[in-house]
């Protein structure tokens, strides 16, 4: 087929649909789109979970028939490096196990090169973003990056995941829209790494004609191709993780001990690379202390939300971010009101947790695996019982010990300091204390697995413990090629290119690291 103009295909109503490298014979039943009325029944994985309503999901009880629409497709378009890029717009049910109740929908953009438009061989690889509650990445051209490196073998599907970019976007207008706060919080249910997996296999069905998917997972898109592992293997030709294993069976409440413990450490080195931050830390904390400060956008600076622009230090150039935004707050000639550019910018770089609430709203969520605990509020609670060393009142006298950033964590204080966030704090409230989460992984499914998996491990991540990964690779059957270093922080795949192709090769068994 030519970039510019896909050919049309025309299947069988009693297709052969290629599922775990078997054909199996489905019935179609309605998609509407280019290639004509389609529905397609989309098998699952040999394990069973449970929904959060409690029914089976999994081979045991299949997935009902997604209603997948492409009707919003857009014509290819050819950009400058040899890049070719086509729109797919699907509907899918909100809730997968009421395929005929209320439906969102999902964006995709397809990317290949131009040259290689024709090639029918060419395999599929999906990438998995970061977060929870952030979209795909949008492609440059001419391509740079992995993408650059990925587009020499694969075509490259890039999901805005459900409830971000144009994938039907959570929003606190759109939430608020829903009505109460327990309509929305049974709304926002449905937006866990599981409901997403569903997602994918649709994608795979109607956009990557059933092939198997190779899945790269950078983060919270690592979380979710456990979760793929655990519900759909059938449809994963390999997958790579770049910091993304996440601690399968592990407690929130440890994740978070770990968490603190690594950002200790962090911000020693931080303090050590820039050691007349310290008193500028501190003296810009005192200061919020006796008296917050409005932000242009509505919310306030307290001293709890200054501290966490310690988030930044997990990337390789968030050292250099953090102090380069810390020298804005220096007034000539002494003390005086916080700049306004300072206060801009640290609007500007928290604006992530008001534009994208869901990484707010279900962060904690997605370390919750059917155990019927509730998250709590857990980092909150973590940080109060690690005593003075994280209770910057404590630290504000001069001869004291620095003031501690904090990192990954998100706190029920959000709701009051986050303008955006205000109308959306009792329905963060019910989820942080909702116990009957249904299970992500199935611990048998990834074990008795044979797909061939790479992970990039970060040996002092912030974000996503070593430990515990290294504890889930050793679950994952056929086990996972593991490339531990401290070469690279949490932004290693933006930013060394060459991980993308040693990872394939680790997954090829081609090379060891």
């Amino acid at each position: 087929r030519s970039c510019g103009a896909r050919r049309e295909r025309r299947r069988d109503p009693e297709q052969a649909l290629l599922v775990g490298g078997r054909a199996r014979t489905r019935p179609c039943i309605a998609v509407m789109g280019t290639w004509g009325p389609l529905v397609l029944l989309l098998p699952l994985a040999t394990a069973t979970l449970l929904s959060p309503a409690g029914r089976a999901i999994g081979s045991t009880a299949r997935l009902s028939a997604i209603s997948m629409m492409s009707g919003g497709k857009g014509e290819a378009r050819v950009l400058p490096g040899d890049m070719c890029v086509r729109e797919h717009v699907l509907k899918v049910p909100l809730d997968h196990g009421d395929a005929s109740g209320k439906t969102i929908e999902l964006f995709v953009r397809e990317v290949v090169r131009a040259s290689k438009s024709e090639d029918e061989a060419l395999p599929y690889l999906l990438y998995l973003q970061g977060g929870p509650g952030f979209p795909s990445g949008r492609p440059s051209a001419p391509p740079g990056g992995w993408m650059k490196a990925a587009l020499n073998k694969y075509r490259v599907l890039l999901l805005d995941q459900r409830g971000t970019g144009r994938s039907t976007p959570v929003t606190s207008e759109s939430l608020s829209a829903i009505g109460s706060a327990e309509e929305q919080a049974a709304y926002l249910s449905h937006f866990r790494a599981d409901a997403i997996v569903r997602d994918c296999e649709a994608v795979r069905a109607s956009v990557a004609r059933a092939r198997k998917l190779t899945l790269l997972g950078q983060s919270f898109g690592g979380f979710c191709i456990l979760s793929y592992l655990s519900i759909a293997p059938e449809g994963v030709e390999r997958a790579l993780f770049t910091f993304g294993l996440a601690p399968v069976g592990v407690a929130v409440d440890d994740v978070y001990h770990a968490t603190f413990k690594r950002m200790e450490a962090r911000n020693a080195r931080f303090y050590a690379r820039y050691p007349e931050d310290v008193e500028l830390v501190r003296e810009i904390v005192s200061r919020l202390h006796r008296e917050p400060v409005p932000l242009p956008r509505g919310g306030t600076l307290t001293a709890r939300r200054f501290l966490q622009l310690g988030l930044l230090l997990g990337s390789a150039s968030g050292f250099e971010s953090l102090h380069d935004l810390l020298e804005l707050a220096r007034a000539p000639g002494g003390p005086a009101p916080l700049p306004q550019h300072f206060l801009l910018a640290v609007e500007q770089a928290q604006q992530g947790f008001e534009t994208n609430p869901i990484y707010w709203l279900l962060h904690e969520a997605i370390y919750c695996d059917g155990d019927g605990s509730a998250s709590a509020w857990a980092a909150e609670r973590v940080q109060a019982s690690l005593g003075d060393a994280w209770d910057y009142t404590t630290r504000l006298d001069l001869d004291g010990p620095p003031v501690q950033l904090t990192g990954e964590m998100v706190y029920s204080w959000m709701g009051e300091d986050y303008a955006w966030l205000r109308p959306l704090a009792a329905a963060a409230d019910i989820l942080a204390h909702k116990t009957d989460w249904g299970h992500i992984y199935s611990r048998k499914a990834l074990n008795d697995g044979s797909v061939p998996c790479a992970a990039l491990v970060s040996y002092d991540d912030i974000y996503v413990e070593r430990a515990f990964s290294e504890q889930t690779a050793s679950m994952i059957g056929g086990g996972c090629r593991m490339w531990i270093t401290n070469e690279f922080q949490h932004s290693g795949l933006r930013d060394d290119p060459s991980v993308f192709d040693k990872l394939v090769a680790m997954s090829k068994g081609e090379v060891e690291y």
